[in-house]
């Protein structure tokens, strides 16, 4: 095997890919089911809509058999959905309201259909065979097991990227290989169902076209070459457009005897082929939603307000960023993540370090246009991931798999800049040994269940908690939210209040059932998996009675303090009105 490198890359990040695929959770948090679900759609020869396409009856059986509704939420945590009330928006609802009800109902919208549809036809074949044979749980199976397939080739092409970049220095292979073998983020969300294993496996291979491609010129046939390989990326999944840059450094780069004009036509070219490649596509959005693109009718499957641009969120978009490229979205679903983050960004901070000194150092054999190309497509898709929020009026910040296509120049050099700042060999061998193990001890515990889903909680403060009466209450257009009672429960370290939920209207009203409850200036969230699980839709004359789990100590709270509690996003009228309950719970008289 040592003289089959590229083999040998291969089925070492095949092992980690494959365990990730057949243990983590199903539904994953990360959109599964709705990635899942188009392709089922098409698989009944309809393209859906992503705005009033709702999901299949396959897709509905294994979600209400996992539990799994919302995206980026454990099951639980939030009240069950009422199945027989599944339906399209209401129409003509405000930005407030639709986010409302996005947050609770988009899990019935076949919302990933606004994706570019490659990956997702490839898919049907498969899912038709597995399905036949084993059902629809065994399909999903076989989708996740290909894209482990799929993410598994990224690991090679970083070994034939780092043989280029610097092929005196064998160590960066080897080093390169380690970051994309042991990369638990892409192992977790990579073999999910999704575009994004195949959209990084394509990202890969124009990351080593343009690396190959830049120590020499560009022919037409070159030129033409690149536009469809673009193109066919963009039509697995629109983010790969970060990889251009890329594309046109490595056809621009200076090559001794050769004009600028007959370059700059021939990047032109590769341009007009990569989106002409998009064609089918804007012509089925022209058919779905009126315009080339999904734009704004698919903007409103979003369960986020627009926001400003702060300082806080480029900090949280950062942050969010480095995490998640290491370990994985949701945040914390793999145990030991901050760590693995930390480590894995200083790591990528040599990367700059490295690249510099490979430029000004000619004794390392190393090509500068390939460098630079590498360092392109990296800092192309790092622009994507945290720029993209912006497109969407802050309602997101940008997640680190959207740089999985340019893993093959990120890890390549990553591993430069390794060799570069830790020039002690003991010291570089010292950091990458401690980067395996943390990466395999993290794939074993998630792979073994871990960190454990959270349980629920008994729905009702321990019979020793000191219960008080209250008589708070607010309502809003025929919904009454009433807190009856306090209880401090001091061994749960919580407080909870019990409340009367009445719906004196003519139709149905929802309501957010974990509050926020503020003290002072901090507050806290609601518990609802600890809660009586209540319904989140109430029906015209019904009235709930409950316990809600509220994570403040009462071991804190002063005579001369109050508690406001907030029920957001009360709907009523079919969603035309939305607001907040608020109350205010004096505790003078009420802690000791």
């Amino acid at each position: 095997m040592r003289r089959h490198p590229l083999i040998l890359a291969y089925v070492a990040a095949l092992i980690p890919a494959l365990a990730m695929a057949v243990t983590q959770p199903l539904w994953s948090l990360v959109d599964e089911a709705q990635h899942a679900d188009f392709i089922i759609q098409l698989s009944h020869g309809v393209y859906p809509a992503a705005d009033r396409t709702l999901i299949s009856a396959e897709t509905l059986h294994v979600t209400e058999s996992t539990g799994v509704f919302r995206a980026f939420y454990p099951a639980g945590s939030y009240p069950t959905p009422d199945l027989s009330d599944v339906g399209l928006p209401p129409p003509g609802m405000s930005v407030r309201a639709n986010a409302a009800w996005m947050r609770r109902h988009m899990w019935q919208l076949s919302h990933e259909s606004v994706q570019t549809p490659i990956y997702y036809v490839a898919m049907v074949p498969v899912w038709w065979a597995a399905d036949r044979l084993g059902g629809p749980f065994a399909a999903i199976y076989a989708l996740r097991i290909i894209n482990a397939l799929i993410v598994a080739t990224l690991a090679p092409m970083v070994v034939a990227v780092a043989r280029i970049l610097i092929p005196t220095r064998p160590e960066v292979a080897v080093l390169g290989a380690i970051l994309a073998i042991l990369l638990p983020g892409l192992d977790l969300n990579g073999t999910r169902i999704s575009n994004d294993a195949l959209a990084a496996a394509a990202g890969g291979i124009l990351v080593l076209l343009a690396v190959r491609w830049s120590r020499d010129e560009w022919t037409w046939r070159r030129a033409a070459i690149g536009g469809l390989a673009l193109g066919a990326g963009m039509m697995v999944k629109i983010t790969l457009a970060g990889l251009f840059p890329a594309m046109a450094l490595s056809a621009l780069w200076p090559i001794a005897g050769t004009a600028w004009s007959g370059k700059l036509a021939k990047v032109l070219l590769t341009g007009v082929i990569a989106v002409a490649c998009l064609a089918p596509w804007f012509l089925v959005n022209v058919q779905n939603y009126g315009a080339p693109t999904p734009g704004a009718l698919a903007a409103r499957v979003s369960d986020a307000l627009p926001g400003p641009l702060t300082a806080s969120f480029v900090a949280l978009d950062l942050a969010v960023f480095v995490l998640t490229y290491w370990t994985g979205e949701p945040w914390g679903a793999l145990p030991l993540a901050a760590p693995l983050a930390v480590l894995g960004g200083l790591i990528a901070l040599m990367a700059p370090v490295g690249v510099l000194k490979l430029l000004r150092t000619p004794a390392l054999s190393a090509a500068r246009g390939p460098v630079v190309a590498a360092t392109l497509a990296v800092l192309g898709m790092v622009a994507v991931s945290l720029l993209l929020p912006v497109t969407a009026s802050y309602e997101f910040v940008g997640p680190g798999r959207y740089v999985y296509p340019a893993l093959p120049a990120l890890a390549t050099t990553c591993a430069i800049g390794m060799c570069a700042v830790l020039a002690n060999a003991v010291a570089r061998r010292s950091v990458a040994a401690a980067y395996a193990a943390l990466a395999v001890i993290i794939l074993a515990g998630g792979a073994a269940g871990l960190p454990a889903p959270p349980e629920r909680g008994s729905g009702a403060p321990a019979s020793d908690a000191r219960i008080v009466s209250v008589g708070a209450s607010g309502t809003m257009q025929g919904m009454s939210i009433r807190v009856d009672k306090v209880a401090f429960d001091a061994g749960a370290r919580a407080t909870w209040l019990e409340v009367t939920v009445s719906n004196s209207g003519p139709e149905e009203a929802e309501w957010t059932v974990p509050p926020i409850v503020f003290r002072g200036d901090v507050f806290a969230n609601g518990d609802y998996l600890r809660s009586t699980h209540l319904p989140g839709d109430i029906d015209a004359g019904q009235t709930v009675t409950g316990w809600l789990f509220i994570p403040i100590d009462p071991a804190g709270l002063a005579a001369n303090e109050s508690l406001h509690v907030r029920f957001p996003d009360v709907t009523a009228d079919g969603y035309r009105t939305v607001g907040d309950i608020d109350l205010e719970i004096p505790l003078a008289g009420v802690v000791r």
